[in-house]
Protein backbone atom coordinates (compact mmCIF):
# COMPACT_ATOMS: atom_id res chain seq x y z
CA UNK A 1 0.00 0.00 0.00
CA UNK A 2 1.26 3.59 -0.78
CA UNK A 3 -0.81 5.82 1.06
CA UNK A 4 0.97 9.42 0.06
CA UNK A 5 -1.13 11.61 2.76
CA UNK A 6 -2.25 10.57 6.24
CA UNK A 7 -6.26 10.14 6.97
CA UNK A 8 -8.06 12.89 8.89
CA UNK A 9 -10.80 10.51 10.35
CA UNK A 10 -13.67 11.36 13.03
CA UNK A 11 -16.87 10.27 13.85
CA UNK A 12 -19.78 12.88 13.78
CA UNK A 13 -22.93 13.65 16.16
CA UNK A 14 -24.69 10.84 14.70
CA UNK A 15 -21.71 8.16 15.27
CA UNK A 16 -20.83 8.15 11.02
CA UNK A 17 -17.20 7.99 10.32
CA UNK A 18 -16.27 10.94 8.62
CA UNK A 19 -12.94 11.25 5.94
CA UNK A 20 -12.34 14.48 6.00
CA UNK A 21 -10.31 16.90 3.51
CA UNK A 22 -6.29 17.74 4.39
CA UNK A 23 -5.54 20.35 6.06
CA UNK A 24 -3.12 21.49 3.74
CA UNK A 25 -3.66 24.46 1.14
CA UNK A 26 -4.70 23.59 -2.53
CA UNK A 27 -2.09 25.08 -4.59
CA UNK A 28 -3.01 27.90 -7.34
CA UNK A 29 -2.36 24.98 -10.29
CA UNK A 30 -5.25 22.57 -8.52
CA UNK A 31 -7.36 25.97 -7.72
CA UNK A 32 -7.27 27.21 -11.16
CA UNK A 33 -7.87 23.71 -13.15
CA UNK A 34 -10.45 23.29 -10.54
CA UNK A 35 -9.24 19.39 -9.89
CA UNK A 36 -7.14 18.40 -6.68
CA UNK A 37 -5.76 14.66 -6.56
CA UNK A 38 -5.08 15.28 -2.88
CA UNK A 39 -4.04 11.37 -2.23
CA UNK A 40 -3.88 7.85 -3.68
CA UNK A 41 -2.79 4.50 -2.86
CA UNK A 42 -1.20 1.36 -4.97
CA UNK A 43 -2.06 -1.98 -4.18
CA UNK A 44 -4.06 -1.49 -0.62
CA UNK A 45 -5.35 -4.95 0.98
CA UNK A 46 -8.53 -5.16 3.44
CA UNK A 47 -9.87 -8.06 5.08
CA UNK A 48 -13.50 -9.00 3.97
CA UNK A 49 -16.20 -8.71 6.79
CA UNK A 50 -19.72 -10.04 6.83
CA UNK A 51 -22.58 -7.58 5.37
CA UNK A 52 -23.41 -6.94 8.97
CA UNK A 53 -20.18 -5.12 9.80
CA UNK A 54 -21.03 -2.78 6.82
CA UNK A 55 -24.02 -1.70 8.10
CA UNK A 56 -22.71 -1.11 11.70
CA UNK A 57 -19.95 0.78 10.49
CA UNK A 58 -21.01 3.43 7.88
CA UNK A 59 -18.51 6.53 7.29
CA UNK A 60 -18.90 9.44 4.49
CA UNK A 61 -16.32 11.08 2.94
CA UNK A 62 -15.77 15.29 2.43
CA UNK A 63 -14.34 14.33 -1.30
CA UNK A 64 -14.54 12.31 -3.94
CA UNK A 65 -12.94 8.82 -4.34
CA UNK A 66 -12.76 6.00 -6.56
CA UNK A 67 -11.49 2.42 -5.76
CA UNK A 68 -10.33 0.28 -8.20
CA UNK A 69 -10.77 -3.76 -7.00
CA UNK A 70 -7.81 -5.32 -8.59
CA UNK A 71 -8.20 -8.87 -6.72
CA UNK A 72 -10.90 -10.12 -4.68
CA UNK A 73 -14.51 -9.91 -3.94
CA UNK A 74 -16.59 -7.11 -2.42
CA UNK A 75 -19.70 -4.91 -1.72
CA UNK A 76 -20.40 -1.14 -2.06
CA UNK A 77 -23.49 -1.11 0.45
CA UNK A 78 -25.32 2.34 0.96
CA UNK A 79 -28.17 2.49 3.64
CA UNK A 80 -30.91 3.78 0.40
CA UNK A 81 -29.69 1.68 -2.44
CA UNK A 82 -29.69 -2.61 -3.42
CA UNK A 83 -26.58 -3.53 -1.94
CA UNK A 84 -24.05 -3.83 -5.14
CA UNK A 85 -21.16 -6.52 -6.01
CA UNK A 86 -18.18 -5.57 -6.67
CA UNK A 87 -15.73 -7.93 -8.49
CA UNK A 88 -12.03 -7.59 -9.68
CA UNK A 89 -11.88 -5.22 -12.70
CA UNK A 90 -15.13 -3.13 -11.44
CA UNK A 91 -14.77 0.73 -9.46
CA UNK A 92 -16.52 2.31 -6.92
CA UNK A 93 -16.98 6.04 -7.16
CA UNK A 94 -18.45 7.47 -4.11
CA UNK A 95 -19.33 11.37 -3.76
CA UNK A 96 -19.20 13.72 -0.88
CA UNK A 97 -21.51 13.17 2.17
CA UNK A 98 -22.71 9.58 0.91
CA UNK A 99 -22.77 7.40 3.61
CA UNK A 100 -21.54 4.31 2.50
CA UNK A 101 -18.75 1.32 2.95
CA UNK A 102 -17.18 -0.58 0.54
CA UNK A 103 -14.76 -3.44 0.71
CA UNK A 104 -13.98 -7.32 1.26
CA UNK A 105 -17.18 -9.53 2.27
CA UNK A 106 -17.38 -13.13 3.22
CA UNK A 107 -13.59 -13.56 3.87
CA UNK A 108 -12.62 -12.58 0.73
CA UNK A 109 -9.82 -9.86 1.31
CA UNK A 110 -10.14 -6.82 -1.09
CA UNK A 111 -7.23 -4.92 -3.27
CA UNK A 112 -7.47 -1.86 -4.48
CA UNK A 113 -6.00 1.01 -6.39
CA UNK A 114 -7.37 4.55 -5.13
CA UNK A 115 -7.79 8.01 -6.09
CA UNK A 116 -9.14 10.65 -3.70
CA UNK A 117 -9.95 13.97 -5.52
CA UNK A 118 -11.65 17.51 -4.44
CA UNK A 119 -12.33 20.48 -6.26
CA UNK A 120 -14.72 23.14 -8.18
CA UNK A 121 -14.31 21.17 -11.50
CA UNK A 122 -15.27 18.00 -9.93
CA UNK A 123 -18.28 19.48 -7.88
CA UNK A 124 -19.48 20.93 -11.31
CA UNK A 125 -19.05 17.67 -13.22
CA UNK A 126 -21.17 16.08 -9.98
CA UNK A 127 -24.02 18.88 -10.36
CA UNK A 128 -24.01 17.78 -14.55
CA UNK A 129 -24.40 13.65 -13.92
CA UNK A 130 -21.28 12.96 -15.27
CA UNK A 131 -19.91 11.79 -11.44
CA UNK A 132 -22.06 9.66 -9.60
CA UNK A 133 -21.60 6.73 -6.90
CA UNK A 134 -21.84 3.60 -7.81
CA UNK A 135 -20.18 0.60 -9.17
CA UNK A 136 -18.49 0.59 -12.80
CA UNK A 137 -16.49 -1.58 -14.98
CA UNK A 138 -12.91 -0.25 -15.52
CA UNK A 139 -11.14 -3.59 -16.55
CA UNK A 140 -8.80 -5.57 -15.02
CA UNK A 141 -5.27 -3.70 -15.77
CA UNK A 142 -4.51 -0.93 -13.70
CA UNK A 143 -6.08 2.18 -15.05
CA UNK A 144 -5.51 4.24 -11.87
CA UNK A 145 -2.05 4.02 -11.68
CA UNK A 146 -1.31 6.84 -14.80
CA UNK A 147 -3.29 9.31 -12.13
CA UNK A 148 -1.16 8.14 -9.08
CA UNK A 149 2.14 8.61 -11.01
CA UNK A 150 1.44 12.11 -12.30
CA UNK A 151 -0.24 13.51 -8.49
CA UNK A 152 3.10 12.09 -7.70
CA UNK A 153 5.32 14.07 -9.10
CA UNK A 154 4.84 17.46 -7.72
CA UNK A 155 5.87 19.86 -10.69
CA UNK A 156 2.53 22.17 -11.88
CA UNK A 157 3.09 20.24 -15.30
CA UNK A 158 2.65 17.01 -14.01
CA UNK A 159 -0.29 18.04 -11.75
CA UNK A 160 -2.33 19.30 -14.77
CA UNK A 161 -1.53 16.42 -16.54
CA UNK A 162 -2.63 14.10 -13.63
CA UNK A 163 -6.22 16.10 -13.69
CA UNK A 164 -6.41 15.65 -17.41
CA UNK A 165 -5.85 12.02 -16.97
CA UNK A 166 -8.53 11.79 -13.86
CA UNK A 167 -11.32 13.63 -16.05
CA UNK A 168 -10.68 11.51 -18.96
CA UNK A 169 -11.24 8.74 -17.02
CA UNK A 170 -14.52 9.83 -15.30
CA UNK A 171 -15.98 10.92 -18.94
CA UNK A 172 -14.86 7.41 -19.84
CA UNK A 173 -17.02 5.93 -16.48
CA UNK A 174 -20.31 8.40 -18.14
CA UNK A 175 -20.29 7.43 -21.34
CA UNK A 176 -19.92 3.90 -20.55
CA UNK A 177 -23.20 4.37 -18.48
CA UNK A 178 -25.14 6.82 -20.54
CA UNK A 179 -24.67 4.25 -23.23
CA UNK A 180 -25.53 0.76 -20.98
CA UNK A 181 -28.78 3.07 -19.75
CA UNK A 182 -29.81 4.19 -23.43
CA UNK A 183 -29.40 0.17 -24.46
CA UNK A 184 -31.19 -0.98 -21.79
CA UNK A 185 -34.18 1.38 -21.60
CA UNK A 186 -36.77 2.48 -24.03
CA UNK A 187 -34.44 1.16 -27.16
CA UNK A 188 -37.03 2.47 -29.65
CA UNK A 189 -36.11 5.99 -28.79
CA UNK A 190 -32.43 4.90 -29.94
CA UNK A 191 -33.62 3.56 -33.25
CA UNK A 192 -35.87 6.93 -33.73
CA UNK A 193 -32.97 9.17 -33.07
CA UNK A 194 -30.53 7.09 -35.52
CA UNK A 195 -33.39 7.71 -38.56
CA UNK A 196 -33.36 11.44 -37.33
CA UNK A 197 -29.64 11.87 -37.60
CA UNK A 198 -29.72 9.45 -41.04
CA UNK A 199 -32.57 11.73 -42.84
CA UNK A 200 -32.03 15.28 -40.87
CA UNK A 201 -34.61 16.26 -44.12
CA UNK A 202 -37.81 14.39 -42.70
CA UNK A 203 -40.47 16.43 -40.86
CA UNK A 204 -41.75 14.63 -37.50
CA UNK A 205 -44.56 15.61 -35.35
CA UNK A 206 -44.32 14.66 -31.94
CA UNK A 207 -47.18 12.60 -32.34
CA UNK A 208 -45.47 10.42 -35.32
CA UNK A 209 -42.44 10.32 -32.95
CA UNK A 210 -43.98 9.22 -30.30
CA UNK A 211 -46.26 6.46 -31.96
CA UNK A 212 -42.68 5.27 -33.52
CA UNK A 213 -41.84 4.84 -29.52
CA UNK A 214 -45.07 2.94 -28.25
CA UNK A 215 -45.28 6.25 -26.18
CA UNK A 216 -47.78 8.86 -25.36
CA UNK A 217 -46.95 12.24 -26.73
CA UNK A 218 -46.29 13.08 -22.77
CA UNK A 219 -44.23 9.99 -22.00
CA UNK A 220 -42.13 10.50 -25.02
CA UNK A 221 -41.47 14.20 -24.22
CA UNK A 222 -40.32 13.06 -20.59
CA UNK A 223 -38.28 10.05 -21.47
CA UNK A 224 -36.59 12.23 -24.68
CA UNK A 225 -35.59 15.42 -22.70
CA UNK A 226 -34.36 13.31 -19.85
CA UNK A 227 -32.02 11.57 -22.29
CA UNK A 228 -30.58 14.48 -24.10
CA UNK A 229 -31.48 17.34 -22.40
CA UNK A 230 -33.64 19.31 -25.00
CA UNK A 231 -37.14 18.66 -26.46
CA UNK A 232 -37.51 16.56 -29.33
CA UNK A 233 -38.38 19.61 -32.01
CA UNK A 234 -35.41 21.75 -30.97
CA UNK A 235 -32.98 18.21 -30.86
CA UNK A 236 -34.37 17.75 -34.76
CA UNK A 237 -33.98 21.69 -35.43
CA UNK A 238 -30.35 21.40 -34.31
CA UNK A 239 -29.70 18.61 -35.76
CA UNK A 240 -31.01 20.26 -39.08
CA UNK A 241 -29.06 23.47 -38.62
CA UNK A 242 -26.20 22.20 -37.67
CA UNK A 243 -25.90 20.59 -41.25
CA UNK A 244 -26.86 23.48 -42.79
CA UNK A 245 -24.50 25.57 -41.36
CA UNK A 246 -21.45 23.00 -42.60
CA UNK A 247 -23.37 22.90 -46.16
CA UNK A 248 -22.69 27.08 -45.92
CA UNK A 249 -19.42 26.76 -45.11
CA UNK A 250 -18.43 23.41 -47.07
CA UNK A 251 -20.32 24.11 -50.70
CA UNK A 252 -21.00 26.58 -53.01
CA UNK A 253 -24.85 25.74 -53.19
CA UNK A 254 -27.10 28.87 -52.26
CA UNK A 255 -29.52 29.01 -49.46
CA UNK A 256 -32.86 28.06 -51.37
CA UNK A 257 -31.29 24.76 -52.33
CA UNK A 258 -29.89 23.84 -48.79
CA UNK A 259 -33.10 25.00 -47.14
CA UNK A 260 -34.81 22.23 -49.52
CA UNK A 261 -31.98 20.16 -48.79
CA UNK A 262 -33.20 20.44 -45.03
CA UNK A 263 -36.63 20.00 -45.39
CA UNK A 264 -37.63 23.38 -45.62
CA UNK A 265 -40.07 24.60 -48.10
CA UNK A 266 -40.09 28.07 -47.35
CA UNK A 267 -36.08 29.64 -47.11
CA UNK A 268 -37.33 32.57 -45.39
CA UNK A 269 -38.98 30.07 -42.67
CA UNK A 270 -35.55 28.26 -43.01
CA UNK A 271 -33.35 31.71 -42.67
CA UNK A 272 -35.54 32.85 -39.37
CA UNK A 273 -35.13 29.45 -37.74
CA UNK A 274 -31.45 29.30 -38.83
CA UNK A 275 -31.13 32.93 -37.14
CA UNK A 276 -32.70 31.94 -33.50
CA UNK A 277 -30.76 28.57 -33.49
CA UNK A 278 -27.70 29.08 -34.87
CA UNK A 279 -27.24 32.80 -34.05
CA UNK A 280 -26.09 34.50 -37.10
CA UNK A 281 -28.44 34.46 -40.58
CA UNK A 282 -27.51 31.87 -42.89
CA UNK A 283 -25.83 34.68 -45.02
CA UNK A 284 -23.70 36.15 -41.85
CA UNK A 285 -22.91 32.77 -41.23
CA UNK A 286 -21.54 31.95 -44.86
CA UNK A 287 -20.05 35.60 -44.40
CA UNK A 288 -18.12 34.96 -40.95
CA UNK A 289 -17.31 31.08 -41.37
CA UNK A 290 -16.07 30.54 -45.01
CA UNK A 291 -12.63 30.20 -45.65
CA UNK A 292 -11.34 32.67 -47.93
Amino acid sequence: MDKNRKMDVEKDETDILVHRLPSLVMRPVHRNYGLWVFRSGRGGCSPGHPLSWFRENPRRFEFFGISHMTAGKGIFWRPDAPVEEIHPGQCVVVTPGTIHHYGGVDGASYTEDTVNFTGELAVMMQRSGVIRDGVYDLGLSHRLLTVIELALEPSDHSQINANFALQKLLMELYNRRAAQTHLERYPQVNELVAQIRENPEKWWSITGMAEYCNMSDDQFRRVFMNRYGVLPKLYIDKLRLNKAAELLVETNLNIAEIAEMMGYQDPFHFSRRFKAVIGFSPQQYRREFVKV
